[in-house]
Order: C-alpha cells, then sequence, then structure tokens
C-alpha cells in the first residue's frame, strides 16, 4: 500500500498543537499534504480511531534472561495443561503464541502493536546473554527493538576499578562491551550493590565501599559517565 489516506480520525500532533479530526495522507511512507497529485489511493476508515505517532517505550523487559526467569516461575501461563493445541488468536493476521503474565514474543509485539507502539528497547540486557536477548527481540514482530547493556555490576569493570586500571583502559572496555553486546547505551541500576549482595553486603550508601572491591557507587557511576560521555554515546 504505496498510496493511502486515513479518512476521518482523531489527529493528534503535539509539535503543531493539533487534535481534531481529519485526514492525514500517505505515499511512499510518507506524509503528504493534502490531495498532492498522485497521493491518495486506497482509503483507510479511520473513524472513531486516533491518528498519532507510534509510541516508543525506553524501558520494557522484552527479552533476555530476566523475561524468560519469569516464564520458567510460571511454566502453567505457557503450556496447555488439558495437553491441547494453543487457542488461535482471534486476529486472522496473527499467530498463535502463549503467556499472560509474561507473554511470549509473538504475544509480545502483537500487544505493544494493539496500544499503538512502534518501539520498545529493553534496559537489562547482561553481556553474557547478549545473543540470545537479541535473537528474542528478533522474533517480537512489528515492533523496532534496541537494548542496553548492564555494566554497573559488571564484574570485570569492578574489577578494573579496584585495581585502578588508568582510564583510557576502562573507557575502551565501555566500548567494547557496547559494541559486542551490539546495545544501543549502557544501563546503571544500584551500581555495585548487586554486586555486594553476592558477599552479604544488604546495604550500600553512595560512598559506602564494596566490602570485596572496595569502590563506591559514587565511582561506579562517575567512571561509566565519563567513559559514556567521552565515547560519544
Amino acid at each position: 500500500m504505496a498510496e493511502f489516506v486515513l479518512q476521518g480520525g482523531r489527529v493528534v500532533d503535539p509539535t503543531r498543537g493539533l487534535d481534531a479530526a481529519g485526514d492525514v495522507w500517505v505515499k511512499n511512507g510518507r506524509i503528504v499534504p493534502a490531495g498532492q497529485p498522485g497521493s491518495g489511493g486506497a482509503v483507510v476508515d479511520a473513524r472513531g480511531c486516533l491518528v498519532m505517532a507510534g509510541g516508543v517505550d525506553l524501558h520494557s523487559h522484552i527479552g533476555g534472561g530476566k523475561v524468560n526467569l519469569a516464564r520458567m516461575l510460571l511454566p502453567e501461563d505457557h503450556r496447555s495443561l488439558a495437553g491441547e493445541p494453543l487457542p488461535l488468536p482471534g486476529n486472522p493476521l496473527e499467530l498463535p503464541s502463549c503467556g499472560t503474565c509474561t507473554p511470549g514474543t509473538l504475544a509480545t509485539g502483537y500487544r505493544y502493536a494493539e496500544m499503538g507502539y512502534t518501539a520498545a528497547f529493553e534496559p537489562a540486557m547482561v553481556a553474557a546473554n547478549a545473543r540470545h536477548a537479541h535473537l528474542e527481540m528478533g522474533d517480537v514482530p512489528i515492533l523496532d527493538l534496541g537494548a542496553y547493556v548492564m555494566l554497573g555490576n559488571e564484574e570485570l569493570f569492578l574489577q578494573m576499578l579496584a585495581e585502578r586500571w588508568d582510564f583510557q583502559h576502562i573507557r575502551d572496555y565501555v566500548g567494547f562491551t557496547i559494541n559486542a553486546t551490539k546495545a544501543l547505551g549502557v544501563k546503571v541500576v544500584n551500581p555495585g550493590g548487586i554486586a555486594a549482595f553476592k558477599f552479604y553486603q544488604r546495604c550500600l550508601a553512595v560512598d559506602e565501599k564494596h566490602v570485596h572491591w572496595q569502590v563506591t557507587p559514587r565511582q561506579v557511576v562517575h567512571t561509566l559517565a565519563r567513559a559514556l560521555r567521552e565515547l560519544g554515546v
């Protein structure tokens, strides 16, 4: 459908202060002025629908180890206990999927599309299972996808800080990790705290030292922020 018009929908465009019923003309994947020669083609009845830019979810656990741990904790959510095949979806364009609490990859894409989203990003990709995270996200239909690699508790990074490696080597390691995992950026959550928990350290204030590596959350955040700035991320 190279040319079409979305007719009669409620068009919302915050940048132009637009919120009213109207038509949107599309040609070769781009919005064009109404009635432009050659534009038009098929007419899509959008009455009763919102016409707006696709949503972008910057923080969605959509693939990788954490999602699959959730699926493992609820196996009954992903199989028919009676041994019967999965029910066919009501939409003839959809393929059967599974899961309600943690949907399967196909259902994830379908449900996001129903809500008007066009992109979503996995915020907690561990470098060790980055390949699987990308494979899983590649199985999600419709959406554009990406991920952020977690480095705030990565053991080699903490070891480099503890051993006082020169900053250039640490910066290059951050850049290598982003490139090797095909990440869009770096995620830092509870910097140093998750690693400290493994050593029975239940609390870690911003300037409190990790019981094993003897580095602080402030050092972790400052070093990563500086590295990302110098890398141009």
